[in-house]
């Protein structure tokens, strides 16, 4: 799981890498056109060519040695310090908002809104603001003061500063979203390793001890219900535990329906339970964490009517409907008071019911359970269709 985490990562930071290089490279060229084509005794005090050499060797560099995705160090904040040095210097020596370097000085300001965290680049924004506003005002080479025209150029700049800081984001997102992922899905599989060794592995133990206990009883002709009751509950929790880790490793990606599907054709092989599921062919798209913890409530759900219900029919309907994705498993078994249950008689008697509502949480959705003793029981989990991973945590870098 590491190394399918590794590959994705190592891609998108190629990709990414590439874009604060590519921009380099058009606002230098966009410059060199603006020096050559339109000159000005503003750009007086180098010579243009020697400024156009040096910083395009500065660029190959910059190419050369990319900055990677959330690589924070100390090497990388003094290589992006160096970077807002030379812009400053470009913009300083260039008449400031004149200056034909200014969509070049914006390359600070990209790179970390790409590739680092949001406390970052929300300081290279405002540090980028405060230089550019300074060298033109404060220019020792071109004295300059800031009227209407001046005022707009920088405005405009702002909005351009703002528009690199936070579009970045959204090309992230698809990156957050699928590392998110995968750390849930390696540490669910972790998860189910540890509980396989652990409690797995000694509930195997005590079964065959009890079975041990019984057959040495048996031969001294003693016969104790208890050992009988024993038994069968150590047999019971060693089902449930493997049932547990066959959970925890099932979900692998490839869609919500077919991953439900499957499930439910393993649970009509194993049990004599009769599923019939109703789905519409518009589904709206969960994002991959979603379907993992709406794949999670499911599976809780009928296990609860594996377990508990008594049931012999179960009906399952997937919808969507008012940007909502609906999802509703009812049952014709024993049922219980839900009721009671809501209004806290219940629930100190057991955690699936709560697990499953905090499942739902934390993905902005709702979950409801509606029964009555005798009359079967439904589950109704709504999620917004919108929902890519919960509560948005890349917002939270």
């Amino acid at each position: 799981m590491n190394h399918r985490r590794d590959q994705i990562l190592s891609k998108w930071q190629d990709r990414i890498s590439l874009v604060p290089s590519a921009y380099r490279w058009l606002a230098l060229g966009i410059a060199s056109a603006q020096i050559f084509l339109f000159p000005s005794g503003y750009y007086s005090l180098t010579p243009p060519l020697y400024l156009i050499i040096c910083v395009g060797i500065y660029t190959l560099l910059k190419t050369l040695r990319p900055l990677r995705w959330q690589e924070k160090s100390s090497i990388t904040l003094v290589l992006l310090g160096l970077d807002i040095v030379v812009c400053f210097f470009l913009v300083l020596t260039t008449a400031g908002l004149y200056s034909p370097f200014l969509l070049y000085s914006l390359a600070p300001v990209l790179t970390a809104a790409l590739l680092l965290d949001r406390g970052i680049t929300f300081g290279i924004t405002a540090v980028s603001g405060a230089y550019v506003i300074g060298a033109h005002l404060f220019n020792p080479f071109f004295p300059t003061e800031l009227f209407l025209p001046e005022l707009s150029y920088f405005l405009a700049y702002m909005i351009a500063v703002s528009l690199a800081a936070a579009l970045p984001y959204l090309i992230n997102v698809n990156l957050r979203q699928r590392l998110q992922y995968e750390d849930i899905i390696q540490e669910r599989q972790r998860l189910s390793r540890d509980i396989h060794d652990g409690i797995a592995q000694t509930l195997s133990a005590l079964r065959w001890q009890a079975q041990l206990l019984t057959r040495r009883l048996r031969a001294m002709g003693i016969e104790l219900e208890e050992i009988k009751q024993l038994e069968v509950l150590t047999e019971k929790a060693r089902l449930d535990t493997r049932e547990s880790i066959e959970l925890l490793r099932s979900y692998n990606g490839g869609g919500f329906l077919p991953n439900l599907k499957g499930y439910l054709n393993q649970l009509g092989q194993e049990n004599k339970l009769i599923f019939h599921i109703e789905t519409e062919d518009n589904q709206l798209r969960l994002g991959a964490p979603a379907e993992l913890e709406l794949m999670r409530i499911c599976q809780e759900a009928l296990s609860n009517v594996k377990k508990h219900a008594g049931a012999g029919h179960v009906d399952i309907k997937v919808k969507s409907m008012d940007n909502h994705f609906e999802v509703s498993i009812a049952d014709d078994g024993c049922g219980f008071d839900a009721l009671a249950y809501y209004q806290g008689g219940m629930k100190t008697t057991g955690h699936g019911l709560a697990v499953m509502q905090e499942r739902a949480e934390s993905i902005g959705g709702k979950l409801r359970v509606l029964s009555l003793p005798g009359k079967g029981t439904e589950v109704q989990i709504e999620v917004p269709a919108n929902n890519q991973s919960g509560r948005w945590p890349w917002l939270k870098r």
